[in-house]
């Protein structure tokens, strides 16, 4: 809009000037008839004011001559007006938009090959373990989680719908002595029915369980927040999410749907380098307990997690929930990152001990 208000100007300032040569002329003419073969001043000092407004009791100019050298003045003087008029719009206008393009949120960083180094653990730091999220695509993620070398770590991937955000399919598994996944469980998600099936040992397996997903997008909460990695919001404002979770203590049902989360902007911090959320809703509500929600803080430029604390464990044995970023490590050198934390993982074990 700025940019058209500008060139508009520019074609007024053209036709102001161009009135006013032509007003300069005929005002020379206007003159001319006036005094006959006396002599006259040079065009450019014509009085063109005083020919076009003033005349003497016996006149000779022609008066259409008159009243067109009237018209041009007035022309000329318009355009200057509506220029001025016009400019005080215009460092108006170029502020709106440069407030739109700020407030326009930058196209997502693609995060394939980053590696995230968070430490998963209890609010007071005890239970403590290395959790890798490793985006491998713009539509998959692997999640590795480690407690100590030598012991049994976790291994799933999850594959997502690049348009509703959402996983259909999770696969968990164990990290095996060769750097690889051991699949174990399969979560398959139906999109058009909106139903979640859980498969042990045999991915064409008849389900064991089945269960209504929560409401779109649903995340896996024992994912750990991977999801963020790939879809975390980068601009700040509330959004809502689903929430189910895998909870294998030896009670069914195994996939439990705690239901809807809502996620309420606070405010954007370091230099609006980082996004502030209050977490609540039904999914982190307890009938006993209460309110078992927190705060989440993610990267306003990448949108994933940096730190969140919620009332709420996602894991067996734990008491609440807290991650916190260890390291971001962008591609090419997060792809060595996650290698390396694979493979030191059982490098140098004792063969008696073995990965389930």
């Amino acid at each position: 809009m700025a940019v058209a208000l500008l060139a508009f100007l520019g074609l007024l300032a053209v036709a102001g000037i161009v009135m006013w040569v032509l007003a300069i002329r005929i005002s020379y003419r206007v003159e001319q008839q006036r005094d006959g073969d006396k002599l006259r001043p040079a065009l450019a000092m014509t009085n063109m004011f005083r020919s076009a407004f003033w005349a003497p009791l016996d006149d000779k100019a022609d008066p259409k001559l008159r009243r067109q050298l009237q018209t041009y003045i007035y022309a000329a003087l318009g355009c200057m007006i509506v220029m001025a008029a016009a400019s005080f719009a215009l460092p108006l206008l170029a502020a709106q938009e440069s407030a739109h393009v700020a407030k326009t949120p930058p196209a997502p960083v693609d995060p394939t090959g980053t590696t995230l180094t968070y430490i998963r653990s209890n609010q007071d730091g005890t239970l403590p373990e290395f959790v890798y999220v490793h985006p491998v695509s713009l539509t998959e993620i692997y999640v590795a989680k480690m407690v100590s070398p030598c012991t049994d770590a976790a291994y799933v991937t999850g594959i997502f719908d690049p348009a509703t955000h959402e996983a259909t399919q999770l696969i968990g598994g164990r990290l095996n002595r060769d750097g690889e996944q051991t699949p174990q469980v399969w979560l398959t998600f139906l999109p058009d029915t909106r139903k979640i099936e859980v498969r042990f040992g045999d991915p064409k397996s008849k389900p064991i369980e089945v269960h209504d997903a929560p409401s779109a997008p649903w995340r896996m909460y024992d994912f750990d927040l991977a999801e963020f990695a790939l879809f975390g919001p980068r601009a700040p404002g509330s959004f809502n999410f689903g929430v189910a979770m895998a909870w294998p203590d030896g009670t069914a049902p195994t996939l439990r749907v705690p239901g809807d989360a809502t996620a309420k902007f606070l405010y954007s911090s370091e230099k609006a380098t980082r996004n502030h959320f209050r977490i609540g809703g039904p999914a982190f509500t307890d009938p006993l307990i209460g309110d078992r929600g927190g705060e989440m803080v993610l990267d306003a430029k990448l949108g994933h997690v940096i730190e969140a604390r919620f009332g709420r464990p996602n894991h067996a044995g734990y008491a609440n929930f807290q991650l916190k970023l260890v390291a971001a490590t962008p591609a090419p050198e997060g792809e060595a990152v996650w290698r390396k934390a694979l493979s030191d993982h059982w490098a140098n074990c004792p063969v008696e001990t073995k990965d389930k």
